[in-house]
Order: C-alpha cells, then structure tokens, then sequence
C-alpha cells in the first residue's frame, strides 16, 4: 500500500470487496503486489512497517510514510 493511501481504508474496502475502489487504486499505483525492487529496498533499509491481514492477503506499508505528506 502506497505512503499516501491509508492502510485500514484499504484493507476495508477488500475486506468489502469493493472492487471499484481497489480496481481505482490498483490503476493509480496506489495498490499493487508487492514488487521485488521494493522488498529489496525494504530489506535493505530496514523500515518500520505495519500491515493488516484480511485473509488471503496481506496490505504492508512502510509506516510514517503517511506523516511525512502532513
């Protein structure tokens, strides 16, 4: 989950499976699996993340990442 997209928001509407919601954030890059550079980068900076299970999937996002952009 994109630093500007809020996590809980996210996982709720795909716990809803509001598709026109996903679908939009999905188009935008807000949403997306997780890329191979990005773990990479993840693994090598070693950030605080948070993330929300809602069953099969996982929504990570580097925390703090929102407060920088207030």
């Amino acid at each position: 989950v994109a630093g500007d997209c809020d996590l809980v928001e996210a996982a709720l509407a795909v716990a809803q499976d509001d598709g026109d919601k996903v679908a939009q954030w999905m188009a935008s890059g807000q949403l997306g699996r997780l890329e191979v550079e990005q773990a990479k980068d993840w693994q090598a900076r070693d950030p605080d993340l948070w993330a929300v299970v809602v069953a099969p999937w996982v929504l990570v996002q580097e925390r703090g990442s929102r407060s920088a952009l207030h």
